[in-house]
């Protein structure tokens, strides 16, 4: 969990630090076309009379800083839900991953650790549809988890011999 609170500070370090050049407000009237062009680059800060300092950037570039935060935020939940008894623990505490509530505990913990680790590939500049087919192939195991029948299949053991198997 301290991994991705210390990645969240980090993300609002950069975003707070990649401009290579505050502009004044005024700017925007009198040198519109470079403050425009920074923030397409990446991102422009505007430091307003009163001294606030604005941002304007692209909207793909907001939208990823929101997805990345969003998902970092999810898995402090997730983090937070796995920290309690396994007896106290509702499916809301897990908050956006409410459906990870039917895996065993090591397979939570497990899939923790990979998106947080494949948060911190994105969050470095990786595609932002690698959290979205991680999450979609653990989604997938979870609902296999949800169906009983499944769920007893998974758990025979390997060694057992097959029942109405066909040769």
């Amino acid at each position: 969990m301290r991994l991705i609170a210390r990645t969240i500070m980090c993300m609002k370090l950069m975003t707070m630090m990649s401009a290579n050049r505050a502009y004044q407000a005024t700017d925007l009237a009198r040198n519109h076309r470079q403050v425009v062009d920074a923030a397409r680059d990446g991102i422009a800060v505007i430091r307003d009379k009163d001294g606030t300092a604005l941002v304007m950037t692209t909207a793909s570039v907001l939208e990823r800083a929101q997805e990345i935060g969003g998902t970092a935020v999810a898995l402090v939940q997730v983090a937070q839900a796995l920290a309690e008894p396994a007896d106290r623990r509702t499916t809301s505490a897990y908050g956006d991953f409410a459906w990870l509530r039917p895996l065993p505990e090591d397979a939570q913990r497990l899939f923790l650790a990979e998106m947080t680790d494949r948060l911190l590939v994105v969050a470095a500049g990786g595609r932002l549809d690698q959290l979205t087919e991680l999450v979609g192939d653990w989604l997938a195991t979870a609902e296999a988890w949800a169906d009983a029948d499944t769920r007893e299949a998974l758990l025979t053991d390997e060694r057992a011999p097959l029942l109405d198997a066909e040769l």
